[in-house]
């Protein structure tokens, strides 16, 4: 299994948003709740460099309007273009039930109900749907396996593995 990150993404930087500095980003998960005044940023470019969040609105678009304390221009903001904002490991926010984060999964077993070894959880890609599971088999060979109820049986990050239903010809 991984181990937690010291600081993970929560923010894409898309735009610059008017003259003060503000910033229109795309949140990583969650809502523009966790981004409450006061919370730490840092910006991937410059990982030294930390930000505080002054206010945080939604817009329509599923973007959220992000104003921090130590961007005050347009050219500022400009500099944040395409970036990622992260957050502390520490300041991640709650998951629910059925909900992980990519570095739980990644290095977890994957076996069948019957214990079957299928391999290691390499990745996991994201597509509009539902994320994939990117398994790697003994011999180098990859699997995906979309992370679905009809696939997923169970996740046990507590004891390392993923168990699944395997694909009917993989039965055959």
């Amino acid at each position: 299994m991984s181990t937690a990150p010291e600081r993970l993404r929560a923010a894409y930087v898309r735009r610059p948003h008017g003259v003060r500095g503000e910033l229109r980003v795309e949140p990583l998960g969650g809502d523009a709740s966790r981004f409450a005044p006061g919370l730490k940023l840092w910006s991937e470019l410059d990982p030294a460099r930390r930000y505080t969040v002054v206010a945080a609105c939604p817009t329509p678009e599923g973007d959220l309007l992000l104003s921090l304390g130590e961007v005050v221009s347009r050219n500022d903001a400009e500099r944040l273009r395409g970036s990622y904002l992260c957050i502390a490991g520490d300041d991640r926010r709650g998951l629910g039930e059925d909900e992980w984060f990519i570095w739980e999964v990644v290095g977890l077993d994957v076996v069948t109900e019957d214990g079957r070894s299928l391999g290691v959880v390499d990745d996991v890609e994201e597509y509009p749907d539902q994320e994939v599971l990117v398994v790697r088999e003994r011999g180098g060979t990859e699997r995906r396996i979309p992370m679905v109820r009809a696939h997923v049986v169970r996740v046990d990050v507590a004891n390392g593995r993923i168990v699944v239903l395997p694909w009917p010809e993989d039965e055959a």
